[in-house]
């Protein structure tokens, strides 16, 4: 289980991009993301993050096949065209890096943008500040903010829904790092 599964480039959110040794075992962790934080088989997830990194392959898509969830897969994210893409393929998941949600809140008010079945957005990155706008204008979505590493996984889980918190450590790893 520990072999290497394959190699993932990280962000490059501390210098250049490298690739980093995924493992089996933690592939196979990435399966049960989205249970972890509350979807199931019957979401519809909207993904427009890109593949080649973890948040949008192993996260995002093995996260789908982990729970059975339908998967709409966007080749490029337009902050434009979100909402529609919600209301016409009956989105219910939204997993998203913070900088989309500021797109989003960016956009000019428009007609209908709080008539949507999006129930749980999950993701990395987002500032408190466009987390209270997002969720002032947009209506009644239950926020998940995540922190990992590519070559760790998520780790922290904000299941509080503060804004500006990433969460806590399970006690495992308490009780594990002794």
């Amino acid at each position: 289980m520990n072999d290497t599964s394959l190699y993932i480039f990280t962000s490059g959110t501390t210098g250049l991009p490298k690739a980093a040794r995924i493992s089996h075992l933690k592939s196979i962790m990435c399966l049960s993301f989205y249970e972890l934080v509350g979807a199931s088989s019957r979401d519809v997830i909207y993904l427009a993050l890109p593949l080649y990194h973890m948040a949008g392959s192993l996260l995002g898509i093995g996260g789908c096949i982990g729970i059975g969830a339908t998967c709409v897969l966007k080749e490029k994210f337009s902050a434009g065209q979100f909402w529609d893409d919600c209301r016409a393929e009956g989105v219910t998941v939204f997993q998203y890096i913070g900088e989309l949600c500021r797109y989003l809140v960016n956009q000019p008010p428009r007609p209908g943008e709080r008539e949507h079945g999006l129930r749980l957005a999950v993701g990395s990155g987002l500032r408190p500040d466009v987390w209270r706008s997002f969720l002032r204008r947009f209506g009644d979505v239950r926020v998940v903010e995540t922190y990992g590493m590519t070559e760790g996984n998520v780790t922290l889980f904000n299941y509080t829904g503060t804004p500006g918190a990433v969460g806590r450590g399970s006690f495992i790893y308490k009780v594990a790092g002794r």
